[in-house]
């Protein structure tokens, strides 16, 4: 054991040894000294970082030292954090007073967040590059102020992730704006804050960018600039900073509308039992809106109340129910209070909170009414439950989230998605699992085919379904489906649909 610490020890030193740091000297004479440390993203060079902060030392206002510390095989682990720092900073010449910035792209962002809560909380700004502030900080004070800037078409950290940002630090900020801005930068990938040939990683998951590195570069070493000018002082600067993120609030509105018809989880949680209020979210909006569909009437109104609840909860167990009856049939003076249960189901590796997968809910478990239900609650009578509830109803549910996702997202996306992107296809239901962990933990499908050379998915909903006269009298009149949500449909046109012919290496498959 002895022996391979050593070892350890020994490849430790050979990395700082064999390490081959960045130190850029200012380029302006005469001005207030700044430094900034940038930590490298994985399998970036410190080298290919070189373009954007010349660009950034030449338009800032201070003179601008600039440390990239190369960590060992440029695979960055915590533990080797605060070394490749504290090298750099031993390396540039600084006077006493100057004051430190930081700098991450990508995973260099998302460790070095951590690394400045616990080290340097006395630090002027941070910049995330293709990273953000994780979740975890979210119900704290983070003290150092943090400028998030990432790309509309990055594959790795995910402009949905970016989106929800702007929602917690933009728009419901508790922060002054100037402390925690977050800018989308339009067109631009994940690689473009480097330059020269992307890693594996970054070349399989990117997207293909639409504007040119210059003027990514340009852009991005503007708001670092912007960010550093307002942490100093000149609050003037932020201006720059201020339209950017303008733009950024117009851009990413429709995804907010989409995640917020999801009822998404990490907006707010939901409130499971609890009261209504303005820290929890009650239910889910489409399952308002999908109820009317299961329901079919043409006249009359259902008036639906969504409740957040694990499904699969049993002490006590949440069902949909109708409140009331009509007497006169489908007819506009009918209204029938319903009410709905649904349970939002994300990916588990959503919970580390790396942006890599996505964020909307890979599911909605929805119960509700059946439509025989709630035809014969307006009075119409003994209804035929096969003519009624035999089709696939969840997948005309499906079709309608689809539709809605496609019909409120940006008009540029939805053009790339078009001609790039690989389209969502409904398929029949699957059916009956009238056994309620059958139909709780069979997941919604999405199956990968290629229909005459053209990649499609085809999205498959997990169905359950009882008559009114069914022998559980407690369990008559459902129609249980898995949905599709409406912030799945519009994730996938803006990042993962477009993976199959729109990435840097144009091959990868979902």
């Amino acid at each position: 054991m002895m022996l391979l610490h050593v070892h350890f020890i020994a490849l430790m030193l050979l990395g700082f040894a064999l390490a081959d740091d960045i130190i850029l000297k200012p380029v302006k004479e005469g001005k207030q000294e700044v430094a900034l440390v940038f930590i490298q993203g994985s399998q970036i060079k410190p080298d290919q970082y070189v373009p954007l902060v010349s660009k950034l030392q030449n338009v800032s206002e201070f003179s601008l030292w600039v440390g990239i510390p190369e960590y060992t095989a440029d695979l960055l682990v915590p533990i080797d954090l605060s070394g490749g720092i504290k090298r750099v900073l031993g390396e540039m010449q600084l006077k006493n007073t100057t004051r430190v910035f930081f700098a991450g792209h990508s995973l260099g962002g998302a460790l070095l967040q951590g690394y400045t809560y616990e080290h340097d909380q006395e630090a002027p700004g941070q910049i995330l590059l293709g990273s953000y502030l994780q979740r975890k900080y979210r119900n704290v004070t983070y003290p150092i102020p943090t400028l998030t800037v990432s790309g509309e078409l990055d594959g790795l950290c995910r402009v949905t992730r970016i989106m929800e940002a702007v929602y917690h630090q933009v728009i419901h900020g508790k922060s002054p704006n100037t402390s925690f801005p977050v800018v989308v930068v339009e067109g631009m990938n994940h690689f473009q804050v480097a330059s020269g040939e992307p890693p594996f990683l970054v070349m399989d998951r990117d997207l293909k960018p639409e504007i040119s590195e210059d003027v990514a570069h340009s852009t991005v070493a503007t708001l670092m600039a912007a960010f550093i000018a307002t942490r100093m002082g000149n609050l003037s600067r932020f201006d720059v900073i201020s339209a950017a993120m303008q733009k950024t609030k117009t851009f990413v509105q429709p995804l907010i509308k989409g995640y917020e018809m999801e009822g998404f989880y990490n907006f707010k949680p939901p409130c499971y039992g609890k009261p209504a209020g303005p820290n929890c979210t009650f239910g889910c909006p489409w399952s308002q809106m999908s109820q009317p569909i299961m329901g079919g009437l043409k006249n009359a109104k259902l008036v639906v109340t969504d409740a957040f609840h694990p499904v699969y909860q049993i002490n006590p167990v949440h069902l949909p129910h109708i409140y009331n009856n009509c007497t006169g049939g489908d007819i506009p003076s009918c209204k029938l209070n319903v009410t709905t249960v649904t349970q939002a189901v994300y990916q588990e590796v959503d919970k580390l909170d790396t942006g890599f997968v996505p964020t909307s809910a890979q599911e909605l478990r929805v119960k509700m009414k059946s439509r025989q239900a709630v035809m014969e609650a307006t009075g119409m009578g003994n209804v035929d439950f096969n003519k009624t509830d035999g089709g696939s109803l969840c997948k005309v549910i499906n079709q309608a989230s689809y539709d809605w996702g496609m019909n409120n997202i940006g008009s540029s996306t939805l053009t790339r998605f078009k001609k790039y992107g690989e389209p969502m296809i409904m398929g029949e239901d699957k059916g009956p699992y009238n056994a309620g962990p059958l139909w709780i933990w069979n997941p919604l499908e999405y199956i990968s085919k290629n229909v005459s050379g053209n990649l499609e998915i085809e999205v498959r909903s997990i169905m359950m379904r009882t008559p009114t006269d069914y022998f559980i009298k407690a369990s008559a009149g459902f129609h249980y489906c898995k949905l599709l949500s409406p912030a799945r449909v519009m994730e996938w046109a803006y990042v993962d649909g477009l993976r199959a012919h729109f990435s840097l290496n144009n091959k990868t498959m979902v």
